[in-house]
Order: structure tokens, then sequence, then C-alpha cells
């Protein structure tokens, strides 16, 4: 596992404890160059507060974050 990854996955731990109790949760798909593919379930999906997309822009700004 490369730094990169274990730092998304750092990112993806601290929001999934938040996310729980809207019983919603983000999970990892793959990494590839600066490229961090994610797959978020439940309420986050249509969520205004848009919180896991702020959270990789203030934590690691310099990867492109995909969702699927």
């Amino acid at each position: 596992m490369g730094l990169l990854q274990k730092r998304v996955l750092e990112v993806i731990d601290n929001l999934n404890w938040l996310l729980e109790s809207h019983d919603s949760s983000v999970e990892l798909l793959e990494v590839k160059g600066n490229k961090v593919v994610i797959h978020c379930e439940g309420q986050c999906m249509d969520c205004e507060t848009d919180c896991v997309n702020v959270a990789f822009r203030e934590r690691m700004p310099e990867v492109e974050l995909v969702f699927q």
C-alpha cells in the first residue's frame, strides 16, 4: 500500500465515523496516480453539505476525486 492510498484511507476513516450517524458510508475503490475513485452509500449521496468533497479538498487538494 502506497503513501497516497494510506492518506486516502485516513480521510475515509475520519469521514465514515461521521457518516455512520446518517446511515451513510464511503468506500475506496481505486487509487490510480492522483485519481481517487470512491463509492458513497446512503443519504450522503444526495446531501447538500458535500462533506466528502470538502474533506478531500481540505486534506488532499492534489487528488482528483471520482464518485462511482
